[in-house]
């Protein structure tokens, strides 16, 4: 789409506009030499819009929640990352497109992604822990080995509990006095690490294992 007022390219209509779509992101004409391979990526999304306003011209592209939309949302994501005049919207919110954010959103995206390819999502992304507080097993750190090989394991030896997210497991801990409950405060840290972009994402899932299997669908 072109010759779109410039009201479409504002933050609250591609906010709104993000509830339609796994992930919109925008971004603006760059020098960088990667700007061809972002722009063709862009070009190929579900949504594809852009206005020029001389001497700038801006970009925005929509990806489906589909395995190829996330995989084609990574791939705009990885080359516009820390452009200037980059933002990244999902769920109704915005997300500065700086590096840190971004990591982090491609790691969501990475995970539904292999969630897609799974026979059932389920068992890429729900896992079964005996203690909510206490989701880990005792793992061995060694300090000469950097953390992305350390290996994490649900603890379960009973499967009392279900947690929903095999990404979020690997670091959130349950408060046990927070005022607010287990499943709100996953959803909290959802928001906060960007898991609830994910279309698997349901803190409701969370709870008893003997419960939750009734409800599931074989």
């Amino acid at each position: 789409m072109s010759d779109l007022p410039l009201s479409f390219f504002t933050h609250d209509n591609l906010s709104l506009l993000s509830r339609d779509y796994l992930v919109v992101v925008m971004f603006v004409r760059s020098r960088s030499e990667a700007f061809s391979l972002a722009l063709d990526v862009a070009r190929g999304a579900h949504l594809f819009a852009e206005l020029d306003l001389r001497p700038m011209k801006v970009f925005a592209a929509g990806f489906l929640s589909t395995a190829k939309g996330a995989r084609q949302a990574m791939d705009l994501i990885h080359y516009v990352r820390g452009w200037r005049g980059t933002h990244f919207y999902a769920q109704g919110r915005m997300i500065i497109g700086e590096m840190e954010p971004a990591i982090h959103l491609e790691a969501v995206l990475q995970c539904f992604a292999n969630s897609c390819s799974a026979r059932d999502y389920r068992a890429h992304c729900f896992r079964l822990i005996d203690d909510p507080f206490r989701p880990l097993s005792p793992y061995r750190t060694f300090d000469h080995v950097a953390p992305y090989f350390r290996h994490y394991e649900a603890a379960a030896e009973d499967g009392t509990y279900v947690f929903l997210c095999s990404h979020m497991i690997k670091w959130f801990r349950v408060q046990r006095d927070h005022p607010a409950s287990i499943p709100y405060q996953i959803q909290a840290e959802g928001v906060a690490r960007m898991c609830d972009v994910c279309p698997r994402f349901d803190p409701d899932d969370f709870g008893v294992t003997a419960v939750k299997r009734k409800n599931w669908k074989t």
